[in-house]
Order: structure tokens, then C-alpha cells, then sequence
């Protein structure tokens, strides 16, 4: 289910993967994304509730074929709001993650982070190919582990 409204979300999604190391924006090529539209009324998935009192209609969220009607791996940014090439960094970590059979742990980085592993995981992959130089070093300087599985995912 490959559905963008309009080009501000593929020039989002663009930027995002033009940030990824060639190898990992191969290995994420064929993820699907679904923007503009809430994803539960489109028919891409049931679910509603993130347990967290937000709902799946509107924030930003990785589906994984167990979840998506049509089986799909499918990233979904249901406003513009939702579509920063952070974000979609962000949830292409998660797709990383579920690739990697959600065997790695991260340690948080920040209050998001500390919601769960996957968003500690997910928040990791976006820092590290999101802010560069001396800021990403300072976030890493306590997660080497992580650091050297992106690293190794890189260049592998």
C-alpha cells in the first residue's frame, strides 16, 4: 500500500533515506508508506489504541506485516505534522529493529526513548543518522554496543 497525498511527504521521505547509509537505505527500499490519511479508515490496519491514550490514526507509526491487512511492512504518517525526516528516521528504525528480530537493546537517550526497548531502539538508529559530529558522539559516548551494531550494519 504505497500511498503519498502529495509531495511534501515524499520530499521528507527523500531526505530521510539520502541521510541512511547506501547499505541500510537498501535494506529498507521496499518498505511501504502510507501519508495523509488515517490509516485505519484507509483499511491499512485495525488497530486503534497505543496504550499510551494517543491513537494510530494520527501520530506517526511502523506497521509490520502481522499487522497490516495486506501484509505489508508499511510506515505510516497520517499528517504532514508527523512527516520530519526525524520521524521518518525514527520509523524506519523500527523497521531496522523488526529486521534484527527485536534482539537488540538500546539504552534510552531520551525521555521518548525510555517509553520501551523498540523506542529506545528506534530513537537510537534516528540520532545516529539524524544529528552528526560531536552531538551524536555525545549521545553514543554511554551506548557503545549500539553504536557498533549500526556501525556493522553500515558497513557489512
Amino acid at each position: 500500500m504505497q500511498r503519498l497525498t502529495n509531495y511534501e511527504y515524499s520530499d521528507a521521505i527523500s531526505y530521510a533515506f539520502d541521510l541512511l547509509p547506501i547499505r541500510i537505505a537498501s535494506m529498507l527500499r521496499h518498505v511501504h508508506f502510507f501519508a495523509g490519511a488515517d490509516p485505519v479508515y484507509a483499511g491499512l490496519h485495525e488497530y486503534t489504541d497505543t496504550g499510551d491514550g494517543r491513537s494510530y490514526r494520527n501520530i506517526a507509526h511502523a506497521c509490520y506485516p502481522y499487522l497490516t491487512i495486506d501484509k505489508s511492512l508499511t510506515i505510516v504518517l497520517p499528517t504532514l505534522e508527523a512527516a520530519s525526516p526525524y520521524v521518518v528516521i525514527h520509523e524506519l528504525g523500527h523497521i531496522v529493529d523488526y529486521f534484527l528480530h527485536f534482539s537488540h537493546d538500546a539504552l534510552p537517550i531520551n525521555d521518548y526513548a525510555q517509553t520501551d526497548r523498540r523506542e529506545a531502539f528506534a530513537e537510537s538508529f534516528a540520532a545516529q543518522y539524524f544529528w552528526l559530529g560531536e552531538e551524536a558522539e555525545d549521545i553514543f559516548q554511554s551506548d557503545r554496543q549500539i553504536q557498533y551494531l549500526f556501525e556493522s550494519l553500515r558497513s557489512n
